[in-house]
């Protein structure tokens, strides 16, 4: 479930600073601020899921993971649900209904279009107050 968020010219700054200071830092300053700005968007996240909310267990099922991709290259953080509420809020996500838009349909894929700039923003701010 990744929002598919590129960050243009952070690439050239990156290698400039990984020349400066070493990979391991950057790697752990970059790490930190996606977990920072993450754990900044789980609330809002469990705010936009609350469409969904019976008994509160969708809610309740809302998780980010750990930074993962480094190896690759390419740094990345999932928000997400755990097991077992993924099969059912994925099905509401896409519509099971007899007229296809049950209470909810598109949530997730609102929330995360609208969250791409505010996201990206977010990381770029954390990346310059540790380099900077």
């Amino acid at each position: 479930m990744s929002s598919g968020a590129n960050l243009k010219g952070f690439d050239d700054i990156l290698r400039n600073i990984e020349a400066r200071l070493g990979e391991p830092v950057v790697r752990r300053n970059v790490n930190r601020a996606l977990k920072e700005t993450v754990e900044e968007f789980e609330p809002t996240f469990k705010r936009a899921m609350a469409v969904y909310a019976d008994t509160g267990k969708t809610v309740g099922a809302v998780v980010h993971g750990n930074v993962t991709g480094t190896s690759s290259g390419v740094p990345m953080v999932k928000l997400g649900f755990k097991s077992p509420r993924w099969t059912l809020i994925h099905l509401n996500e896409f519509g099971y209904a007899k007229n296809g838009h049950p209470r909810g349909f598109g949530v997730m894929r609102r929330f995360f279009e609208a969250s791409k700039p505010v996201f990206k923003s977010k990381v770029g701010m954390k990346l310059k107050q540790e380099f900077l």
